[in-house]
């Protein structure tokens, strides 16, 4: 089965009106969404306004929180009220042929990487892991330098080696890359064309 996703986060209050020709276009079966929809820490004017924009879209849409957003009650109750977002933090979905894994801003969660970990080995071969922060070392360098990824979200890639490891939150790290059959990708404030047929993973910008 082939299955296409337009990727996004870290819009950070900034509503993509290219967004809408972008899914004519592309006709994905959803939209991954890696978190940090508010422009400031707790911001809820400007994320309820990008949140609405996204589900104007009548596309499926999977999403994380980010360190900016509020926390993860705000998006259960947005959850409730809108039929076609799916809040998947500490969640595995299934969608066609694949399985959707959801982390976001475990910090403010007691969410544990443990129960991530018990997610993702289930089907790791099939599975695309949507993370607000970045594993350590991949697509995580800071404008200084530094690599601020989460050792934690390595050591379960490293282990599980997930089909897909989609990420945002180091917004001068966008791209993508591999390791081993993993195909990693930072979407922060891009939009991006995730392709899966048959196991082969092919990403572009949308």
């Amino acid at each position: 089965m082939n299955m296409k996703f337009l990727c996004t986060s870290d819009l950070h209050g900034v509503i993509p009106t290219e967004m809408k020709n972008v899914v004519k276009r592309i006709n994905p079966d959803g939209i991954l969404y890696a978190g940090d929809y508010a422009p400031h820490v707790w911001d809820e004017g400007k994320l309820e306004e990008v949140l609405e924009f996204i589900v104007s879209l009548h596309v499926p849409v999977y999403s994380v929180f980010g360190n900016m957003d509020p926390e993860k009650e705000y998006f259960e109750s947005f959850e409730k009220n809108h039929e076609n977002f799916h809040f998947i933090h500490a969640k595995r979905v299934k969608v066609g042929d694949l399985f959707i894994v959801g982390v976001g801003d475990y910090y403010s969660d007691p969410f544990s990487i443990e129960k991530f970990e018990n997610l993702v080995k289930q089907s790791p071969e099939n599975t695309i892991v949507v993370s607000h922060y970045p594993p350590y070392g991949v697509l995580d360098m800071t404008t200084t330098g530094e690599n601020a990824g989460k050792i934690e979200l390595k050591n379960v890639l490293d282990k599980y080696r997930p089909l897909v490891f989609l990420c945002g939150h180091i917004h001068e790290s966008a791209g993508i890359s591999k390791i081993g059959r993993t195909t990693v990708i930072n979407t922060a404030m891009k939009l991006l064309l995730l392709e899966v047929e048959n196991g082969q993973v092919h990403a572009s910008l949308a």
